[in-house]
């Protein structure tokens, strides 16, 4: 028998906000039936302000998910969108005063909902703002970024925890090995930045000669494309602000503006691999709320 806390009794007895939203501008579909859960949330977000100033709910799952789905609704109404996106999954299970490690997927399945939500605010579906890729867990069909992801967040070591946060491998168990190989590749990108691997040794990591050959020109020296792009402003603002959460030694720079197409350069040991793929992510929905259409390469 799991141990759930009080707080988790209390919103899964007494839901808050669970209805449907008639008059909601955002509305995030996540999950399956046929996969034991699904989650509706919708959204009510001042076009103006971008404050989330109602949110509701319609879930079908155990009591876990209907728990976090009303957590998750308390937690971000009031805030802005910029301000909600911050909110991660483990967030939303120490908002409930923790939930079993085997039902750590239904937080996870509530931080989907929010950016499906918050995709469809924006005119797109949850699909072209999140590529899961390959689909490694058939079974339940979980893609490998959606695994990376909950491994890189939650620092998940095993495959059990990569089960108990995303599903995958609690099927038939094929894609256990390669879910192993995907830890293992995401530890190497976590410990570049500092993050230990518990019960490991570091694993050698070679200097990175970092050249300054090619480095990105001064403003002035931009091409005339770039310097005439009516982007360049916004873009400079976003890499700077991007740049500014980065770790110690990391270095973004514009290279050039091609219609809506940026191209940057990324400098820096904690830049590389699965971390070099999140920041240009990052960049690119940064740049997606002010500039349609845009995308984003190295």
């Amino acid at each position: 028998m799991w141990d759930y806390s009080d707080k988790v009794k209390d919103h899964f007895l007494h839901p808050r906000n669970a209805r449907v939203m008639e008059d909601a501008n955002a509305v995030g579909d996540v999950g399956s039936i046929i996969c034991g859960d699904a989650l509706r949330l919708m959204l009510k977000i001042n076009p103006v302000t971008n404050v989330i100033e109602d949110a509701s709910f319609q879930t079908y799952g155990c009591g876990s998910a209907i728990a976090s789905s009303s957590a998750l609704t308390e937690m971000i109404i009031g805030k802005t969108v910029e301000e909600a996106e911050k909110i991660t999954n483990q967030e939303i299970a120490d908002y409930l005063g923790g939930l079993p490690a085997e039902k750590m997927h239904c937080s996870v399945m509530g931080r989907e909902a929010l950016d499906a939500a918050i995709a469809n605010f924006h005119g797109k579906s949850y699909e072209q703002s999140h590529d899961d890729g390959e689909i490694i867990c058939h079974c339940f069909g979980v893609g490998i970024n959606k695994i990376k992801k909950a491994i890189w967040e939650n620092h998940l070591t095993t495959v059990e925890e990569v089960t108990h946060y995303t599903k995958a491998g609690g099927g038939c168990q094929s894609c256990h090995m390669r879910i192993e190989e995907i830890i293992d590749d995401v530890w190497v990108d976590l410990e570049r930045c500092g993050v230990p691997r518990p019960g490991h040794a570091p694993t050698p990591i070679p200097s990175l000669k970092v050249s300054t050959v090619g480095v990105a020109p001064a403003a002035s020296a931009y091409d005339a494309a770039t310097s005439a792009s009516p982007y360049l402003d916004t873009v400079k603002t976003v890499l700077k602000e991007v740049e500014s959460g980065l770790p110690q030694g990391s270095k973004l720079s514009l290279n050039a503006i091609s219609g809506t197409t940026v191209k940057v350069r990324l400098e820096g040991e904690s830049l590389q691999g699965m971390m070099r793929d999140m920041t240009l992510s990052f960049i690119e929905k940064k740049l997606s709320e002010k500039i349609e259409g845009v995308k984003v390469e190295a």
